[in-house]
């Protein structure tokens, strides 16, 4: 019996408890535990931004080095997803038909940009380790031609493996995330009950090193990474998560990528409406093996 409540924190958490913010029932004496969990959450969350923070003090191409290529990292990476996701958002608000209808309250935009914000933080605690490297006259694992990357074959076989492995890792991620035990820690992305593109890295700092840590990779030789290609994916990927957050739907774009199991607007804006379902971030693959699709719960309940 003493067993009982530690398997339930592997539990997911029900989207009526999503809604309510997982508040307890009245008389349960559980609401001070609940803030009791949202405190070490915190405290959680504070740590990892001052750890990835401070990570620099041990670089070995130079402290400053590492710290100029961080805020240079931050500059780009924030100003590229805040100016796109801003101008995605202008255009989408704008429009009459949205996926869920009229907003019936507005958008928490300002929440999103602050948090939109703290991720590219993250994101470029992780890139600064190859920028600084990159700027000290070291090799990295960004290569510029199909010859040093191994030739045309290998680098397309390569790099649709680590999509396949990456999305999986993503998937597997955003499952976690929604258990009792690390649900904490994106319940701030699920605040946006109707997103914005603005929500789209609208997420907290230990998702946000969950999610961003293969920037990392960069700082090694031996991980090679045709460079023209990477870069292309990255910025396709930040594209498509401004359009999967925008809340309306494009009809080209809904009729051609769900055939090639790229995730949508209109599948991943019924994951914010519904926590329970449509958990796949780039691709759906995961959703459709692990049967986690809105239409597979609903046929299995």
């Amino acid at each position: 019996m003493s067993q009982a409540p530690e398997r339930s924190w592997l539990l997911a958490v029900p989207d009526a408890q999503v809604v309510a913010g997982m508040a307890p029932k009245s008389g349960s004496g559980g609401e001070g535990k609940s803030h009791r969990k949202r405190d070490r959450a915190f405290f959680v969350e504070v740590a990892a931004v001052v750890a990835m923070s401070a990570a620099g003090l041990l670089c070995p191409q130079g402290v400053g080095l590492w710290y100029r290529a961080l805020l240079t990292g931050f500059v780009g990476i924030g100003g590229f997803v805040l100016i796109g996701a801003a101008l995605v958002t202008l255009v989408c608000e704008r429009q009459p038909e949205r996926l869920q209808g009229k907003r019936r309250k507005p958008p928490l935009l300002l929440r999103e940009v602050r948090d939109t914000t703290l991720a590219a933080w993250i994101a470029a605690c992780f890139l600064a380790w190859p920028l600084a490297r990159l700027w000290a006259g070291e090799q990295t694992g960004l290569v510029w031609t199909l010859a040093e990357s191994g030739g045309g074959l290998r680098t397309f076989l390569q790099t649709g493996a680590a999509l396949l492995v990456l999305d999986a890792w993503l998937y597997l991620k955003h499952r976690l995330l929604h258990t009792r035990l690390l649900f904490p820690f994106h319940r701030g992305h699920h605040v946006f009950r109707d997103p914005t593109a603005l929500a789209g890295f609208a997420v907290g700092p230990v998702e946000s090193v969950l999610t961003f840590w293969p920037l990392s990779l960069l700082a090694i030789p031996q991980a090679v990474h045709y460079a023209p290609l990477y870069f292309s994916l990255v910025v396709g990927f930040i594209w498509l998560n401004f359009y999967l957050h925008c809340g309306v739907s494009v009809r080209l774009l809904e009729s051609t990528l769900p055939r090639l199991l790229v995730n949508t607007s209109a599948f991943h804006n019924r994951h914010h409406a519904n926590a329970e379902v449509n958990f796949g971030e780039a691709f759906t693959i995961w959703d459709h093996v692990c049967k986690t699709r809105e239409q597979d719960r609903r046929r299995d309940g």
